[in-house]
């Protein structure tokens, strides 16, 4: 039986090529049955969470990646990260009709997707890419066909219960055998949706490339998350000023934050909203006499 929630890397060991699989289950279910989304709209958010998590995996890196769109077309958000402690979390907001033949810039109203890349320790980078073509894989493999990048191909599918994906890159280095690339991809191109979904990553790995030797890595378990806290929503109320929070309160009679990505509802009353500046008061640096 095919497991669950996981991500797994394999290897050619003749070839310098890596590959990552990935399958999203009962972490994707807890994102649909919060999106609100259906049709095309929750296929691009399923692709484009798959692609951050092959990606992460790829890059090695302690943090996470982020992709995010945002524009005046019928999806007019998504925002989807993946991190290497293997979580993942996205939205997305839908607020026209997407209708047959529309490009991935006609659904989201923009040109550009951005990847941030946020390493611990460091500053974030971020790379800004068109939106080419009908689907993330489209727009992913033009990214790195362009952008001085390995060579990279994506294969994603996407439906209510499921979303799964499989990346393969080419590695620097010469290689023995010119025509392995070539080779390799044009038989994964041969990869159906539904095989990518149902069969297990050893079989499609034997069906595809039973003439190769590859080295299959331990899986890792993969899980929806959410970093949202009360002390995170209190934080953000100090960003508006107390003012205007006040004149929220005034006309509401709390203030009211839902989470967008797990749909925690925080609630802060007058005695709240006083604790909040109060302590952001007490926590401002003092004149020092020397």
């Amino acid at each position: 039986m095919k497991s669950l929630d996981q991500s797994q890397r394999f290897l050619f060991d003749r070839h310098p090529i890596r590959g990552q699989y990935v399958s999203l289950d009962e972490s994707w279910a807890r994102i649909v049955s919060q999106s609100g989304l259906e049709g095309r709209a929750l296929t691009l958010l399923g692709e484009a969470l798959a692609a951050m998590v092959l990606l992460v995996d790829t890059l090695k890196i302690k943090g996470s990646v982020i992709l995010q769109v945002r524009g005046s077309g019928p999806l007019g958000l998504l925002v989807v990260e993946a991190n290497s402690e293997n979580q993942i979390r996205g939205i997305a907001r839908q607020v026209g009709e997407i209708t047959d033949g529309m490009d991935l810039a006609q659904i989201f109203g923009s040109e550009y997707f951005v990847i941030t890349i946020k390493t611990d320790g460091a500053e974030p980078h971020q790379g800004i890419a068109p939106l080419q073509g009908a689907n993330f894989a489209d727009a992913l493999e033009h990214y790195f066909a362009t952008s001085d990048q390995l060579a990279t191909r994506f294969w994603l599918t996407c439906d209510k219960d499921n979303v799964s994906g499989m990346l393969l890159q080419k590695l620097p280095g010469k290689a023995a055998d010119e025509d392995a690339w070539n080779r390799v991809v044009m038989l994964a191109d041969t990869l159906s949706a539904q095989e990518l979904k149902l069969a297990e990553l050893e079989s499609v790995l034997y069906r595809l490339f039973h003439q190769e030797e590859i080295r299959l890595f331990d899986s890792n378990p993969l899980e929806f998350y959410c970093s949202c806290s009360r002390e995170r929503t209190g934080a953000m109320l100090l960003t508006l000023g107390k003012p205007e929070v006040l004149e929220v309160l005034e006309q509401e009679g709390d203030v009211s934050v839902t989470c967008e990505f797990c749909n925690q509802h925080y609630r802060f009353d007058s005695i709240d909203v006083e604790q909040v500046f109060l302590s952001s008061d007490k926590i401002k640096p003092g004149v020092t006499a020397h």
